[in-house]
């Protein structure tokens, strides 16, 4: 009976002439982020939370007028400032909180976390990561988790950064199921004893605890007893040693770089290198808090994989809990609310010897559901702070098969690789656009074609063709021939790699150059390279090199560290094709012949 009430979802449909709740919920919030958007930035924070707080309240005077009750809404569980809102904004809050009641409660819970988070200053819902995660990947993440060894009966789980209950309110009603047969006072019990939300937004937190209450009404109805609060709002790395520990922790941590203070560098030294990213550091602390034997269960972004700021996390991961699957998510647009990172699913066991990870591509279909298909499998490097070569597909798998058997690097052919020195915002009075003394060519990302071209161009807005030195910039100028390469692709585009050769008639012309942040430079170290430039471009511009560079990189900065972590071929391999371009051959020879590259696995 207590499964029955859980489960059931509102049979009462709204009627005829009103629009489906969803479709209330969407052009409702388009409505509400232009309310917040024609908001001053001071205010537009607290006219936010008390948006938020209207909706919350019509959402759950008409969800407990459905279950015929009377429990009152649970106060926010710690004060925060909010505005006085119009009476046009109260009257959208009723209609949004009318609509959401029609849904299930993890659903409602969703579209008000959209709804909120969308009227947030853009600087702020940034700066704490207050990006909520869909039903479809909360529901695909606790099934990893369930296949990775955690038992619902008996396991103790914390999310740190719960947001908006997004796993919370899930996990207790797998736990709920789990003990179906147990009565209503010990399941709230154990609901109490062995959940935990930790949250910095106090909304969030408050959001996360109403979301609860709210899946949980039939049972603590039939208990007498309102659930006690499990979610605290605090900064949870900046929280003491954590002494409790979870058989799993489970959530979608904040992303984003963050200078961090002197104390809590050293509290992390252990995961860092370079920059600090917030889920590294969430993941770190996930390590800190979960039990030996216990799963660790995120929604990250995909740049741990292989970013070298990763290294020492990816070497923690390896050691400490190496992973057991990972689900990438197909698509980047539409999948989290202004969001465009790449997006993956993975469970870590804590102390077991590693073994090979399961790997799926997922898609979400409808809104709602999810298509799976698996892709393969991966087995941690015998370097594990190395980047991790994974298939993101199916089609990846034989591959990733074949590039983990090769062992040649960019080094071997005889280069190496760096960014462009200039950071044109640093030297915008050193951007001239004409030739003068100690001026030089200033080589743009655009000067590199997508046919793999080289036109010296300076056509997009605040760009010039000349750079004029000063003295102390020679450090800047670059008078070696190299190939340069397009620091950022979308894994949307054709193609990842774009290449071309400096040429070396406009070397002669010009002496030198200086080129821009936004490309890569291999340069030819200081014996002579074993592959000539010219095949080095054609090779980097090909189908086969930018299927390899797929499985490699974990972001949409094409990185001169998983530039030089790439697998390639050995340098004697390619005198077919250095042949083919002195003979000018057609760009299908060239194709086939990189192809050839990477045997079978380049089909």
């Amino acid at each position: 009976m207590i499964r029955d009430a859980l489960t059931k979802r509102r049979s009462s449909s709204p009627p005829t002439s009103e629009p489906p709740p969803l479709e209330t919920l969407e052009s409702g919030r388009v409505m509400a982020r232009a309310l917040a958007e024609s908001t001053t930035a001071p205010e537009r924070l607290a006219l936010a939370r008390a948006f938020g707080v209207a909706l919350m309240s019509a959402w759950w005077s008409a969800l407990t007028a459905a279950e015929s009750t009377s429990v009152r809404l649970r106060p926010p569980l710690q004060d925060f400032d909010t505005a006085e809102l119009p009476d046009s904004a109260a009257a959208l809050a009723a209609s949004l909180g009318k609509a959401a009641a029609q849904l299930d409660p993890e659903s409602a819970a969703y579209q008000i976390g959209l709804t909120y988070t969308c009227t947030l200053p853009r600087t702020h819902r940034a700066e704490l990561g207050i990006y909520y995660t869909p039903p479809c990947l909360t529901a695909r993440l606790i099934a990893q988790a369930t296949a990775s060894g955690v038992n619902w009966a008996t396991c103790r789980v914390l999310d740190p950064a719960c947001g908006g209950g997004a796993f919370l309110a899930p996990v207790a009603r797998q736990i709920v199921e789990e003990l179906q047969d147990c009565s209503p006072r010990i399941l709230v019990e154990n609901i109490a004893n062995r959940l935990r939300g930790y949250e910095i937004d106090p909304f969030g937190a408050w959001l996360s605890q109403v979301t609860l209450d709210a899946v949980l009404l039939p049972i603590t109805q039939a208990s007498g007893r309102q659930l006690p609060v499990i979610v605290t709002v605090c900064d949870s790395l900046q929280k003491n040693p954590p002494r409790d520990r979870f058989d799993l922790v489970i959530g979608n941590p904040p992303y984003g770089r963050v200078r961090l203070d002197p104390v809590t560098r050293e509290r992390f030294k252990r995961s860092l290198f370079g920059h600090a990213n917030l889920y590294g550091l969430f993941t770190d602390l996930a390590l800190r808090h979960v039990r030996p034997g216990g799963v660790v269960a995120y929604v990250t972004p995909t740049s741990f994989l292989a970013g070298e700021y990763f290294k020492n996390l990816r070497t923690l991961l390896g050691r400490a809990a190496p992973p057991a699957t990972f689900d990438f998510v197909s698509v980047r647009k539409g999948v989290f609310d202004d969001v465009l990172q790449e997006t993956l699913l993975a469970t870590y066991r804590h102390g077991s010897d590693p073994a090979a990870a399961t790997v799926h591509e997922i898609t979400p279909v409808d809104g709602s559901g999810l298509s799976i298909e698996d892709a393969g499998s991966f087995t941690l490097p015998d370097d594990p702070a190395s980047p991790w070569i994974l298939p993101r597909c199916a089609q990846q798998g034989p591959l990733v098969a074949t590039l983990s058997r090769m062992t040649h690097r960019l080094a071997d052919w005889g280069y190496t690789v760096s960014t462009g020195p200039l950071v044109w915002n640093r030297y915008k009075d050193q951007l001239v656009t004409r030739s003068g003394r100690k001026c030089y060519p200033l080589i743009w990302a655009e000067a590199i074609t997508s046919d793999g071209c080289f036109i010296w161009r300076a056509e997009k807005k605040n760009h010039a063709p000349w750079f004029q030195t000063r003295p102390g910039d020679d450090w800047l100028v670059t008078s070696s021939l190299c190939v340069l390469l397009q620091r950022t692709t979308a894994k949307e585009q054709s193609r990842r790699l774009i290449a071309a050769a400096l040429p070396a008639e406009f070397m002669e012309t010009h002496g030198a150059v200086v080129i821009e942040n936004h490309l890569n430079m291999l340069r030819p170290l200081p014996d002579r390279p074993a592959v000539p430039a010219a095949t080095l471009a054609a090779f980097l511009n090909s189908a086969a090199a930018d299927r390899a560079f797929r499985c490699v990189s974990g972001s949409v900065a094409v990185s001169a560290y998983e530039l030089k972590a790439l697998p390639l071929p050995a340098p004697e391999d390619l005198r077919d094709l250095t042949q083919l371009i002195a003979q000018k051959a057609g760009r299908a020879k060239i194709e086939a012949a990189c192809a050839q590259l990477y045997e079978d696995g380049a089909a």
